[in-house]
């Protein structure tokens, strides 16, 4: 039996309508993930069901065992294919995921989550596998740096939970975010996971000065990158979020675990970096990460996890909640002139409703009475549909998702100051307890049968 666990991680681009070349590219992931025999592979952005039936006809016999997951209006977008069986698979909905007006990011509409499996493996036993699609960022601006803080935040009390249930952990997909981010600081420093490609190459964008002279080639292997790298044809080569990444690109796809005895990543690479074979065409606009673990039989005392450790400094956590706070007063602030708007539409519709009736009665008797009647009905009544459509949407949008982003928001925050009184009390307790043991090592001091120390 193999003592090798060997994971694919990749970003599709399926969307429906909106990818180039969908249909063609997705058939060719397809054909190359049922050439490969990884023990699991996880998929984002596979979106258009007839894709996914397709990879489960020329996939099934190298990965019998399969999960698509549903979520929201559109789909999550989100499976995972396994060489072992799956004892168990779940699909958890983050509580903050995009915004209904913004219709064209399409965050909100697709119900992102975290879809995980446990798979039974026959060396390390039990391992619970997530893959996630964090919010996109859509461009330079941090509108969304909150709502992936939250989405990361309850990544990490699912993989904190599997760890205390003594399972193996690992997360991969697209987590839309820098290793010098907030979210991949949560996954790193609170959901203590490893990055298995930074701990495989050594390399660390915080320390580790970028050379200039890299080429594009060179940078993948180098940097890591998977997203807009000048050498994928789909790259839209445009600035995102940092000045070195406009030659390189990104690095936004991961594959995450919690090291242990048993588990331990020895090799990682970026992957799917050629064209199509016979195109001039990259198989998505991300590259894959493929990550392989030697493994040993599970010692499940070994992998208890204390459910209040945290590695999260103190700046750490003070930068993420002042972002969650800058959001709930964004929020706020749209929440309430969207009710403001809601507040003039009605009243807009009660004087439209007052003129239509009254100005056409006032000037029966003139001459133009006619013309007037027709124009006040007219532009009345197209006046009054505007506003009866904004109504409504301005009282769902404001009223219903604005309060529940501010409860949402509220409630994170709620949770991050536990954490905080937590880490304070675990640092004074461990200072008491420095304080006590140096009294009592202290020439001249004796304990006393109460427990208190006395001068000898």
């Amino acid at each position: 039996m193999s003592n090798l666990l060997s994971v694919l991680s990749l970003n599709c681009w399926g969307l429906f309508a909106v990818s180039k070349e969908r249909e063609f590219r997705l058939h060719a992931i397809a054909d190359y993930i049922a050439s490969t025999r990884h023990d699991v592979v996880a998929l984002q952005e596979l979106w258009v069901w007839e894709d996914f039936e397709y990879l489960k006809t020329v996939a099934i016999h190298n990965y019998p065992h399969m999960r698509y997951f549903y979520s929201g209006a559109l789909g999550s977008g989100l499976a995972i294919l396994s060489r072992h069986p799956i004892i168990e698979h779940s699909y958890f909905r983050y509580a903050l995921a995009g915004r209904p007006l913004k219709v064209f990011h399409g965050d909100f509409y697709v119900g992102k989550g975290s879809g995980s499996i446990c798979i039974n493996h026959p060396e390390a036993g039990l391992i619970d596998i997530y893959t996630t699609h964090l919010h996109a960022g859509y461009g330079r601006r941090k509108e969304y740096e909150g709502h992936r803080i939250t989405e990361a935040w309850e990544l990490c009390k699912l993989m904190r939970a599997s760890a205390a249930a003594g399972r193996h952990v690992i997360a991969m997909g697209d987590f839309n975010a820098l290793p010098t981010s907030f979210p991949y600081r949560l996954l790193i420093e609170h959901g203590a996971m490893t990055d298995s490609w930074k701990q495989v190459s050594g390399f660390d964008m915080n320390q580790t000065p970028i050379d200039d002279n890299l080429t594009a080639e060179a940078a993948i292997n180098v940097l890591g990158v998977t997203c807009d790298s000048p050498t994928n044809s789909w790259s839209k080569h445009f600035l995102k979020q940092s000045a070195n990444k406009k030659k390189y690109g990104d690095r936004l796809d991961y594959i995450f675990y919690r090291p242990n005895p048993q588990m331990e990543c020895v090799k990682s690479n970026v992957v799917l970096t050629e064209n199509i074979p016979g195109t001039e065409m990259s198989y998505s606009d991300h590259f894959g990460v493929c990550s392989v673990f030697n493994v040993a039989r599970k010692d499940a005392k070994s992998l208890q996890d204390d459910a209040c450790y945290s590695n999260l400094s103190q700046d750490v956590i003070d930068g993420i909640v002042a972002t969650l706070q800058s959001d709930q007063v964004a929020s706020k602030k749209t929440a309430n002139f969207l009710l403001r708007s809601l507040a003039a539409m009605l009243f807009a519709i009660i004087a439209l409703i007052v003129i239509i009736v009254a100005l056409p009665t006032a000037f029966r008797l003139h001459d133009r009475g006619d013309i007037v009647t027709v124009i006040v009905t007219l532009f009345g009544g197209l006046l009054l549909a505007a506003c009866a459509l904004v109504a409504p949407v301005a009282l769902i949008v404001g009223f219903v998702f604005g309060h529940t982003e501010q409860r949402a928001l509220l409630q994170f925050l709620e949770e991050i100051d536990t954490l905080k009184s937590v880490i304070k009390s675990a640092a004074l307790d461990g200072d008491l307890i420095q304080m006590h043991d140096e009294e009592l090592s202290t020439p001249g001091r004796r304990r006393s049968t109460n427990g208190n120390t006395l001068e000898q």
